[in-house]
């Protein structure tokens, strides 16, 4: 587990976490493993819950293999990407649910920021959903 903020876990789950564009600003951009040119700020992560800013270089790409227990919420901040097959262009939203491939491609001349929120599914989700329909 950790916070982006310097926080407990406990404080994390009960106080106010404020970030502002200073803080962000000066965050460092670190590389996501084995995708060149594709880089993250994690804003907030705790116990699998994870929200980011993704920073995509113009030709870079993630495969967005299935993930089978989480949900992703994206958010196109600047620019444009081929998201899960679909143009995405700034303030378009994307909910990938488990199981899903979503690969990233195309990405515009000027690159891509997305607020990308990963989300572990509780257990036995899908039961429940599948009672519900």
């Amino acid at each position: 587990m950790s916070l982006a903020v310097n926080v407990t876990a406990t404080d994390a789950l009960h106080d106010l976490q404020v970030l502002d564009a200073e803080q962000i600003e000066a965050m460092p951009w670190t590389e996501l493993v084995g995708c060149a040119g594709v880089e993250q700020k994690v804003l907030w992560n705790l116990g699998g819950f994870t929200q980011a800013l993704i920073r995509y270089a113009p030709g870079s790409a993630t495969a967005g293999d299935p993930h089978l227990a989480a949900h992703h919420h994206v958010w196109v901040h600047s620019g444009s990407i081929t998201f899960a097959g679909r143009r995405l262009t700034a303030g378009s939203y994307a909910h990938v649910p488990p199981g899903v491939a979503h690969p990233a491609t195309e990405v515009g001349p000027r690159g891509c920021i997305v607020l990308q929120m990963h989300r572990p599914h509780p257990p036995r989700e899908g039961e429940r959903l599948a009672v519900q329909s």
